[in-house]
């Protein structure tokens, strides 16, 4: 592990500015605000970007949380997210600020303790956000994101729509 992170960060790179054709790959670890049902909780994404141009990019992202429900942390509403965005960044030295947005498949799925679980469902949804990335070396950098996931909400079904804020790295290849 030691060694794969140091490639990460010792790799020789030509500039800051990713070029037309670049791709980047990166995680982040952060927290999911879900709607008032559920209780804050972890999440993880790993994306990959290629990039159109040096400003903008395609990013494909998985991403994971289970938030319990308020007050039985012992049932959780667990969501798989496949998420596909355009994102727009600006040259700013070190720092290069971002917008994001885009659209994806929803899985998700109660977990209810001592009981049958209900089936798992897809649903659709639009995500959009923003945030910062700051280059700690020619091809790697720290970032952090806030995004927000606005998902389809079949009546009488727990509301998958939340707020996540992360913070990451990001290697450019």
């Amino acid at each position: 592990m030691t060694a794969v992170l140091s490639c990460l960060f010792l790799l020789p790179a030509s500039a800051q500015t990713p070029d037309k054709g670049s791709t980047a790959l990166g995680g982040d670890i952060g927290v999911f605000f879900p709607d008032e049902a559920f209780e804050k909780t972890f999440t993880y994404d790993f994306f990959g970007e290629y990039y159109v141009t040096p400003r903008a990019s395609i990013r494909g992202m998985f991403s994971w949380a289970s938030p319990g429900f308020e007050n039985r942390t012992e049932d959780h509403f667990r969501q798989v997210r496949f998420l596909f965005n355009g994102v727009y960044n600006w040259e700013r030295g070190k720092l290069h600020p971002f917008a994001t947005a885009g659209a994806g498949f929803y899985f998700v799925r109660e977990l209810l303790e001592g009981q049958n679980d209900p089936d798992s469902e897809t649903r659709g949804g639009l995500n959009f956000g923003g945030g910062v990335e700051y280059f700690v070396a020619q091809q790697g950098t720290i970032k952090g994101e806030a995004r927000f996931d606005l998902v389809s909400h079949p009546t009488g079904f727990p509301d998958a729509t939340g707020f996540t804020l992360t913070v990451g790295y990001k290697r450019y290849f």
